[in-house]
C-alpha cells in the first residue's frame, strides 16, 4: 500500500520561497518521508566555490553568485527521486525555473512579514552566512525584507504549484501536511495547503 502512494509523488519536488520560510528544514522532512535523496541549492553553491554565499558574495558579487546559481538549476533539472530546497532568490531565474516547472512539483513556502522577521533576527545564519540582499548600507532589515517581498512574490506566485503557510507550523509539520496532499490528493495548480 505504501508502495502505491509513493509511486504517486512526482519525481522531482522543489522548494520556493523566501529566507527563513523553511525550506531547508522541511525539506528534510519531506525527503524523508518520501524517501527521496535531499538537496539545498545553497550548499550545493558553497560546496562548489569552496565558501558560505556570504564569502562568494563579498568576493565576487552577486552577478558572479546569481550566475552560478542560474547554471546550477540548469543542472539540477534533470534530478529525480529529490526534494530540492532553492534559494530565495533562484526564482529570479525565470528561463530555468520555467524548465524545472515542466519536470517538478514547486512548492511555494510562505510566511507573514512578522514571522519572516522574527525567524531572521534569530537565525544564526543570517549574521554569518546569508549576505545582505539590497546595497544600501542603511537599509534595515526590515526594509530590505519588504522591498525584496514587493519584487519576488509575484514571481513565487506564478513559479508554483502549491503553497503552504509554514508561519505557525514546525518544519515536520508542514513536510507531512505536504506528503499528505501529494500523495493523497495530487498537486492542484496555485492551491494553498
Amino acid at each position: 500500500m505504501m508502495h502505491e502512494t509513493l509511486r504517486r509523488l512526482p519525481p522531482l519536488l522543489v522548494l520556493t520561497g523566501f529566507r527563513a520560510t523553511g525550506k531547508t528544514a522541511v525539506g528534510r522532512h519531506l525527503a524523508r518521508l518520501c524517501g527521496y535523496e535531499f538537496a539545498d541549492t545553497d550548499a550545493l553553491l558553497a560546496e562548489r566555490m569552496g565558501c558560505s554565499v556570504a564569502e562568494a558574495v563579498e568576493r565576487h558579487g552577486w552577478p558572479h553568485f546569481r550566475e552560478q546559481e542560474q547554471l546550477l538549476l540548469a543542472e539540477l533539472v534533470s534530478r529525480r527521486n529529490t526534494v530540492l530546497a532553492t534559494g530565495g532568490g533562484a526564482i529570479l531565474h525565470q528561463q530555468e525555473w520555467q524548465l524545472l516547472r515542466k519536470q517538478a512539483v514547486v512548492i511555494w513556502l510562505r510566511t507573514d512579514l512578522a514571522a519572516t522577521l522574527a525567524r531572521l533576527r534569530q537565525d544564526e545564519k543570517t549574521a554569518g552566512q546569508r549576505p545582505r540582499l539590497l546595497s544600501q548600507a542603511d537599509d534595515d532589515l526590515e526594509t530590505e525584507t519588504v522591498a525584496l517581498l514587493k519584487e519576488r512574490e509575484p514571481l513565487y506566485r506564478a513559479g508554483s504549484d502549491l503553497v503552504i503557510e509554514t508561519g505557525g507550523r514546525t518544519a515536520e509539520e508542514a513536510a507531512r501536511k505536504l506528503f499528505f496532499r501529494l500523495t493523497k490528493n495530487g498537486a492542484d495548480v496555485n492551491s494553498c495547503v
